[in-house]
């Protein structure tokens, strides 16, 4: 009995469709991941509002101070807090992270490096409490530094898609910036 064998072409169109829903199904996760990263983004500002609630400032907080109170609760690899896009998250005063200073009021979540995309969706995430997380401001640095915030007559938040595409590049940060 001989085995009929199937024609290669059609073999060719099946793998052929198999790895374009593939790509396409990657592809649109892609927002997905950075609506998710900035969800951690405000889980990680009600963290610090808990952490320093009895406390007059938010004097020495920084991302190794952060991981050391939290540790299982957040994603880390080797002393790094990373965000679900995989990339770092700093936590402090500034783009750079740094411990916040005696008397300061506001901290920063900064997330680092990230393709023109990322930034893009993450910028314009539209949180769903702003005023409960106490957010001032957004600063995306990219193309150029541009800071966004409440009442700011050309540069209001929330972010509208075509303005964080104007100021998003490869390689961009962007600090949020919490009372």
């Amino acid at each position: 009995m001989r085995r009929k064998i199937l024609n290669p072409k059609i073999w060719v169109i099946f793998a052929g469709v198999v790895l374009a829903s593939s790509v396409l199904m990657w592809w649109m996760s892609r927002p997905h991941k950075a609506e998710r990263a900035v969800r951690e983004v405000a889980k990680i500002a009600e963290t610090v509002h808990r952490m320093y609630a009895d406390k007059a400032s938010y004097w020495h907080l920084d991302t190794s101070s952060f991981i050391a109170a939290q540790k299982s609760a957040y994603r880390t690899k080797d002393g790094h807090l990373l965000n679900a896009l995989g990339k770092d998250v700093l936590i402090g005063s500034g783009e750079n992270g740094e411990t916040v200073m005696p008397g300061e009021k506001s901290f920063d979540v900064v997330f680092d490096n990230l393709n023109t995309g990322e930034c893009v969706n993450a910028a314009a995430y539209q949180f769903g409490r702003q005023e409960m997380l106490n957010l001032l401001q957004i600063e995306i640095i990219g193309k150029e530094r541009q800071i966004f915030a409440w009442g700011n007559a050309e540069y209001e938040l929330p972010i509208a898609r075509f303005a964080a595409k104007r100021f998003c590049s490869d390689g961009s940060k962007i600090v949020w910036t919490f009372e």
